[in-house]
């Protein structure tokens, strides 16, 4: 039985990506590895979003070389969105790749091992792909609703990789929930590149509401969904509305604002202004109890003047985000802001970064003191040695970006719920107790 190696790279959607193509494979018969070094394929499934994703993936690729020197690989697959956007230039300059496999119809996959060499750029379908191999940690999983994005932000390169927004059918969604289920998934992350514009291309209206209203009908008191990745120009009050009858639903919303300032959510190609922005969260706390908002920001976007940035110190501290990261603008080429004048330079970008990251993980702190005392459930990821004590998280924490919640027990399983006191506070991070 042939052996496949899978490295994946970049976002939680790539993620799904690996976790239905390993599927596949397995399927056929190949025997999915941990180990790179025993594997007759390696498969790179690359990110290319901004220019440190695309360093660390072709560092990547020139480090699983090796194997084709050292190890038993035959073939080097590069897959995912370095290959989609820069195949040609991947296959001259690195021609150690054997297959360049794009993203689209994954299940291409299966025919791309048996070439020789050749670049692959799939077409999208409607992507009915169901079971995968799951990676994630114990009790949680994402769910991938859409592909590609038609937002088009003046700094991003999705719509260029991955083409206009391409919703999935409502029902292929509800059959990945049941076989997601039948692994014991507690925790259903709902991704997309917009998730707030879910089925506007294939229903003619935004469905997100009716997508969750849906799922929720099928889970029990042994289920969270979570929504991730809502563009704020095109959420509302109704949405919310809607949102607030779905029982199993965390009040959790990942919503990236990206600035502070009305003229560079201008330059960004953004619809909505700090204001309406400022009233959107207070919309969602006035529904929601306790809602917990996360947030994204770009520092050093062309044209960033030090007023603009104080702008965004200021929204941010008006707008008291419960949780909120950021990164410094990527120059990428073939976008709207990459053709701009006023660059600004990197080390500006890096300072802004810091103090973004230094207001921010202080608002954090004293947002998150109002949950000390309080009874919540915790989905338990991973015991911390031998002792009594595992890591996990209460639903005011996404996987992989906040902070986590250390249990003190005797009681705890690996991928369940447990019931626990929250103790205190530590930095970001949550100490509780039964």
């Amino acid at each position: 039985m042939q052996k496949i190696y899978i490295e994946t790279l970049g976002c939680s959607k790539n993620q799904v990506d690996s976790e239905k193509m390993s599927y596949l494979l397995q399927e056929k018969g190949y025997n999915i590895t941990i180990n790179p070094e025993e594997a007759e394929y390696i498969i790179i499934n690359t990110c290319c979003f901004i220019r440190i994703a695309k360093e660390e993936s072709i560092e990547t690729i020139f480090e699983l070389n090796k194997y084709k020197e050292k190890g038993n690989c035959k073939k080097l697959i590069v897959a995912g969105c370095l290959a989609q956007y820069y195949s040609h230039v991947l296959k001259e300059e690195i021609p150690e790749i054997d297959i360049i496999f794009g993203v689209g119809n994954i299940s291409l996959i299966i025919e791309a091992l048996n070439k020789e060499e050749a670049i692959i750029i799939p077409e999208y379908t409607n992507n009915n792909l169901i079971k995968r191999n799951l990676i994630s940690y114990p009790g949680s999983a994402y769910l991938k609703i859409s592909e590609g994005c038609s937002n088009f932000c003046s700094y991003c390169i999705i719509p260029m990789i991955k083409g206009q927004a391409c919703s999935r059918e409502i029902y292929d969604i509800l059959k990945e929930v049941e076989f997601l289920k039948s692994k014991n998934v507690k925790e259903i992350n709902i991704i997309a590149q917009d998730t707030a514009n879910y089925g506007i291309d294939l229903y003619n209206k935004k469905m997100l509401a009716e997508l969750i209203f849906q799922i929720d009908k099928m889970l029990d008191d042994s289920n969270w969904i979570r929504i991730l990745y809502m563009h704020p120009d095109h959420v509302d009050e109704e949405l919310f509305l809607k949102l607030k009858e779905c029982k199993h639903l965390v009040p959790y919303f990942d919503i990236p604002f990206q600035s502070g300032s009305k003229k560079i959510l201008n330059l960004m190609n953004r619809k909505g202004n700090p204001q309406s922005y400022l009233e959107l969260i207070n919309t969602i706390r006035s529904i929601f109890d306790d809602a917990v908002i996360r947030s994204t920001f770009i520092t050093g976007f062309p044209g960033e003047t030090a007023e603009d940035f104080n702008d965004t110190l200021k929204f941010i501290n008006k707008a008291q985000l419960d949780w909120a990261s950021g990164f410094t603008y990527s120059k990428e080429q073939d976008t709207i802001a990459g053709k701009m004048k006023k660059q600004i330079k990197e080390s500006i970008k890096q300072k802004r970064l810091y103090q973004i990251f230094e207001q921010c993980e202080k608002i954090t702190k004293n947002r998150f003191k109002r949950f000390i005392g309080t009874k919540q459930r915790v989905l338990i990821e991973e015991r911390v040695s031998n002792e009594d004590l595992y890591i996990g998280r209460f639903w005011g924490q996404a996987p992989e970006v906040d902070g986590l919640t250390v249990v003190d027990s005797i009681k705890a399983e690996i991928g369940e719920f447990l019931e626990v006191e929250i103790k205190k506070l530590n930095e970001k991070d949550f100490y509780a107790a039964l």
